[in-house]
């Protein structure tokens, strides 16, 4: 499956971007009491996970809803900062969806520039002669393919 396609030119400008994956499945969990056993930040313009696990949500999961109301950034469906509602234990029982959120196109931008970089000096570097760089890059999590032309 393709999630998501970058171009970009030699000088690692984005020219292109398509985002394909817009069913991610969220996952939501009630807690019962204050506080949660999740460390939660918002300096990405987004509150995220930044240390602890719960179910499947892990670190790099966003908040996208609470109490069943999606969010718009830092703030819920009422213009509350997400993370005074969670603060308050007055406002529990909490229902809090996490999610993988789509990249922002600051976000795409950086992914691309750092791809071209490492692309650019593993063909300097090589030890091989007319060496083209880095054409896979393999995680657990996905494949990055570069195809040059």
């Amino acid at each position: 499956m393709i999630y998501s396609v970058f171009i970009i030119n030699k000088a690692g400008g984005r020219i292109y971007d398509e985002d394909f994956a817009h069913n991610r499945q969220g996952e939501e969990i009630t807690f019962p009491t204050h506080p949660i056993p999740l460390v939660l930040s918002s300096d990405t313009g987004k509150v995220m996970v930044k240390f602890g696990a719960s179910g499947n949500v892990k670190p790099g999961h966003s908040v996208t809803a609470v109490n069943k109301q999606p969010v718009s950034g830092l703030y819920t469906a009422n213009d509350k900062p997400i993370l005074d509602v969670i603060n308050d234990p007055a406002s529990y029982p909490l229902t809090i969806t996490f999610g993988r959120t789509k990249a922002s196109a600051n976000e795409k931008l950086m992914l691309a520039s750092i791809f071209h970089s490492l692309f650019a000096i593993a063909a300097q570097i090589s030890p091989v002669e007319q060496s083209s760089g880095i054409k896979e890059l393999h995680t657990e999590k996905f494949t990055l393919r570069c195809f040059q032309t």
